[in-house]
C-alpha cells in the first residue's frame, strides 16, 4: 500500500490514524508501514489519543490473524484438533506474555498470532494482551515524535513547518530500514542472554566485516 495512500487517510486525524492501524495490520505477513504517518501525526496530534487510536485499531486488523488460525483448525483432524488444544491451555500466562511482546515491539507477531488461534487460546486473554502491547507501540511511536518535533522546532525554528516534516520523513525512512535490517527474533533472544549492549556490539562487529 502507498504511504502516500497512508498519509492522506492520516489527514483525517484521529480517525485515520485508527483506520491505518486496522489496515496496516489486517492481511497476515504483508508488511505495511503504518507506523510512518502515526509519527508524523505527533507534529500536531496528542500522542496519548495516538497510542489508543493505534492500539485499538491495530488490535482489530490484528484478530483477522487470529480467526484465521481458528478457521485453519479445519484443516486439522480431531486428534490434532485435541492436541492443540490442551498446548493452548498449557501456554497459559506465557501466551499473553507472548503476545504483548510481539506486539509492543517490531517482531512478525503474525508467527505466534495464527497458532494462537488454532490452539483456540482463550480469545478474552489474547485480545487485552494485544491491545495494550498496541497501545504500547503506538505510545513509543507517538511519544518519540513529540519529542523528536520539539528538539527539531528548537534547532530550525517553530515556524518552519516543511523543512521539519522533510527532515521526519528522511529519519523515520533510516528507523524502518535499520528496523528492516535486523532479524528482530535473533536479537530478542540474544539481547536475553548477552544484554543490548553486547548486541549493539555484536551488529557493529558483523557491519565491519561487511
Amino acid at each position: 500500500m502507498s504511504i502516500l495512500l497512508l498519509l492522506s487517510i492520516a489527514h483525517y486525524e484521529y480517525l485515520g490514524i485508527f483506520l491505518i492501524s486496522i489496515l496496516g495490520n489486517l492481511l497476515p505477513f504483508l508488511p505495511i508501514p503504518y507506523l510512518i504517518p502515526v509519527f508524523l501525526s505527533s507534529y500536531f496530534l496528542d500522542p496519548l489519543i495516538i497510542s489508543l487510536c493505534v492500539g485499538f485499531g491495530a488490535t482489530i486488523g490484528k484478530c483477522f490473524s487470529y480467526f484465521i488460525g481458528r478457521g485453519g483448525r479445519i484443516l486439522l483432524n480431531e486428534k490434532k484438533r485435541k492436541d492443540f488444544e490442551v498446548f493452548g491451555k498449557l501456554l497459559g500466562k506465557y501466551g499473553v506474555i507472548a503476545v504483548y511482546i510481539f506486539a509492543a515491539f517490531p517482531l512478525p507477531d503474525d508467527i505466534i498470532v495464527i497458532p494462537l488461534g488454532m490452539c483456540k487460546y482463550d480469545f478474552k486473554k489474547f485480545f487485552i494482551s494485544l491491545l495494550l502491547g498496541k497501545i504500547t507501540l503506538g505510545a513509543i511511536v507517538a511519544f518519540i515524535g513529540k519529542y523528536y518535533f520539539e528538539l527539531l522546532r528548537i534547532f530550525i525554528g517553530g515556524e518552519s513547518t516543511i523543512p521539519i516534516i522533510l527532515i521526519s520523513i528522511i529519519f523515520m525512512i533510516v528507523i524502518i530500514w535499520i528496523i528492516y535490517k535486523i532479524n528482530w527474533i535473533e536479537a530478542v533472544e540474544y539481547i536475553e542472554k548477552y544484554g543490548i549492549i553486547a548486541y549493539i556490539k555484536y551488529l557493529l562487529k558483523i557491519n565491519k566485516k561487511k
